[in-house]
């Protein structure tokens, strides 16, 4: 049953995509085949292991004069039916039917206009922020002077098909995920995402509907309203802000309101041993400022006030302790320092798209206080702290590194409470523009944890030859080799094709009790296929994935199908 549904879905994904999305390649403009860069084919060369995008033409140098005369948009269709493998009835139609975004949605996410002095950092910063729109494949901006000195823009994206049925299934560690509704991330083509689904898992039943506007009547501002109603209780989010939307804003606000109720449940052996029903309040505020500093590094200073509440009941099925409630009120102060050091490559979290890569630091901290007299609880300090870094140390070797730390420190116990530490390194060898040898070691730790939260281990976080939340520890191990191939192939016009040869290895354990069969080294081996949307949905990634467990207990199965949707490869 378990295999029939994984080819149901690549059968279903395929089909469905045919008849209601579009997903897509290069698209010409004009007689000239004007593409984005993502569009482009690019020979594969042994000399570009870095897969770093060369620029076809670099921007004109800044000068105190040059001004941008004009800024001319080339909005380009889901298929370039100019080419043979895309010129037909499908596809014709359906660009005829879909709604292109409208030209002052591009000019309200570009950071220039004519009149403006020319920046080239804000033309790449606008290229980039086009590419992390839901609705655009990709974007490419030119630049050239013209004879009086000043320069001409020219910006060119294509469209994605952006009306969908939410029709899903996915499968990871012996669970089921299903989604059935509908979604549209480019509403009249105004860049407006609206949704409503029903969805099912593991946990629970419901109904979901979204509704988010990044640019509130071609504003800055952003607002977005979430509510579902499932089996097991309620859930709103409501959220205003006017965000840091470039480097270069210098000032952030908003505020922020969730409530939320469900049945949670706790794990063992990947099996449901207890449940309770959890209920959370949070409301926030905040204030940001920025300041550019030197070397290409911005600072971002804000502070805020939160008002968090948990609350816990029991259920029929609750077989441990339940948590405490907890309220937190309190002030903050956060900063947020990252570098700007971004290059384009290709072949690292997609297949064929362009990435935009940031080789600088990316620092985020959080301090805040909660005394009693506000919080009507335990005095508490909060802090989080967040690190990212990617490097280069050779023409064909990039690392990534990643460090966070969450938790609170309780002062009338003297102890530190639900403390997460988790630190990750990520390495690519490529070996070809086409292929690479991958690693991740991920480190987790916990201590403390409220009997509402489980530090976990299983086939959905990257153990995969196991069932869900499969181990549970205070600490825990991983790491997933791959081999990993980028071909350039699409298929059916819709997909980019990636495959990968995986074993992963972790575990999860309590230090200070003895653990049995739980605490025990796992290691499992298996194939998958890449499938990376080119016409929707762009920036995800579904893996089809077989696994086969090697450390095999009488409650794992032989092998594990896993059909997921991620973000990147």
């Amino acid at each position: 049953m378990v295999v029939n549904n994984a080819y149901a879905f690549l059968l279903f994904s395929c089909c469905s995509t045919l008849l209601y999305s579009s997903y897509g390649l290069a698209q010409s403009s004009g007689d000239e085949q004007q593409s984005c860069s993502n569009q482009r084919t690019i020979t594969p060369t042994e000399k570009n292991l870095r897969r770093q995008l060369d620029v076809d033409e670099t921007l004109p140098e800044k000068t105190n004069k040059a001004k941008i005369a004009q800024v001319e948009l080339d909005q380009l269709n889901v298929f370039n039916t100019n080419l043979e493998a895309e010129n037909n009835a499908l596809f014709r139609f359906a660009n005829r039917v879909h709604m292109t975004t409208e030209p002052d949605v591009i000019k309200n996410i570009l950071l220039f206009e004519p009149g403006d002095h020319y920046e080239p950092k804000k033309l790449a910063e606008s290229e980039r922020l086009l590419r992390r729109q839901g609705y655009l494949y990709d974007a490419r901006i030119k630049a050239e002077t013209n004879c009086d000195g000043d320069i001409n823009v020219k910006v060119i994206t294509r469209d994605l098909w952006t009306l969908l049925p939410e029709i899903s299934f996915s499968r990871s560690g012996g669970e089921n995920k299903s989604s059935i509704g509908f979604r549209e991330s480019n509403l009249f083509g105004w860049g407006k995402r609206l949704s409503l689904a029903r969805t099912t898992d593991a946990e629970r039943n419901g109904y979901l509907f979204v509704y988010d506007d990044p640019n509130i009547l071609s504003s800055r501002y952003r607002g977005r309203i979430e509510y579902s109603d499932n089996d097991d209780g309620k859930r709103h989010l409501l959220e205003l802000s006017y965000p840091f939307y470039s480097i270069d804003t210098p000032y952030s606000y908003g505020l922020l309101s969730y409530s939320d109720q469900r049945i949670e449940s706790l794990y063992k052996r990947g099996e449901v041993f207890s449940q309770f029903i959890q209920k959370t309040d949070y409301n926030r505020i905040h204030f940001g400022h920025s300041k550019q500093l030197a070397n290409n590094w911005t600072q971002r200073i804000s502070v805020g006030y939160t008002h968090e509440q948990q609350a816990f009941e029991s259920t029929v099925n609750t077989v441990t302790p339940l948590a405490e409630k907890r309220e937190l009120s309190y002030p903050y102060i956060s900063g947020h320092w990252f570098e700007d050091h971004y290059i384009k490559v290709r072949n690292f979290d997609s297949i064929y798209r362009t990435e935009d890569l940031n080789l600088g630091w990316n620092v985020q901290g959080l301090l805040g206080y909660a005394s009693e007299e506000l919080s009507n609880d335990d005095s508490r300090a909060i802090y989080s702290f967040d690190a990212k870094k990617a490097h280069f140390s050779g023409d064909n070797t990039l690392w990534r590194f990643h460090a966070s730390l969450d938790g609170n420190w309780n002062e009338q116990q003297s102890k530190v409470e639900n403390l997460l530490a988790s630190t990750q390194v990520q390495y690519y060898l490529n070996t070809s523009f086409e292929q690479s040898w991958y690693a991740k070691i991920r480190l987790d730790y916990a201590k403390n944890l409220t009997p509402d939260k489980q530090l976990i281990l299983g086939g959905e976080n990257g153990l995969r030859g196991y069932p869900l939340d499969y181990q549970q520890g205070d600490r825990s191990f991983l790491v997933n080799l791959e081999k990993r191939y980028y071909w350039e192939y699409d298929l059916l016009q819709l997909f980019k094709v990636g495959g990968a040869a995986f074993f992963d290895i972790g575990r999860a354990w309590f230090n200070d009790q003895n653990n049995g069969k739980n605490g025990q080294v796992l290691k499992n081996i298996g194939i998958g296929l890449r499938l990376a949307p080119s016409r929707a949905n762009a920036g995800t990634v579904i893996h089809l994935d077989i696994a086969a467990p090697l450390d095999k207990s009488d409650d794992v199965d032989s092998i594990q199908w896993l059909v997921t949707v991620k973000n990147s490869f």
